[in-house]
């Protein structure tokens, strides 16, 4: 869900993810609850687009994912794969 085109703000995704999920309103801690973070993947967010949100970092998604053995897709590690994965998708030539 993350805007391509530019840095989304902290409080664009969280207005995103209200929408999105159809809360009543934000919570700061709601990236500790497992059905949130299910749903929020589920509508096509990302662990930058929760950290944002939540002004916490990447790693403090990763850890709660994992706490609630929720399946996520995983960055490579190093390397080329790594400088890919983070690459802006316009960056590499293909097929859309």
């Amino acid at each position: 869900m993350t805007n391509s085109d530019s840095q989304a703000t902290m409080q664009d995704c969280q207005a995103d993810l209200v929408a999105a999920l159809g809360l009543d309103e934000f919570s700061p801690d709601a990236y500790t609850s497992a059905p949130y973070l299910e749903a929020a993947l589920e509508a096509g967010f990302d662990v930058v687009d929760l950290a944002t949100a939540h002004n916490v970092s990447k790693r403090s998604i990763y850890r709660v994912l994992d706490r609630h053995d929720i399946d996520y897709e995983t960055p490579p590690k190093n390397g080329p794969a790594r400088r890919l994965w983070n690459a802006h998708p316009d960056t590499v030539p293909g097929d859309d």
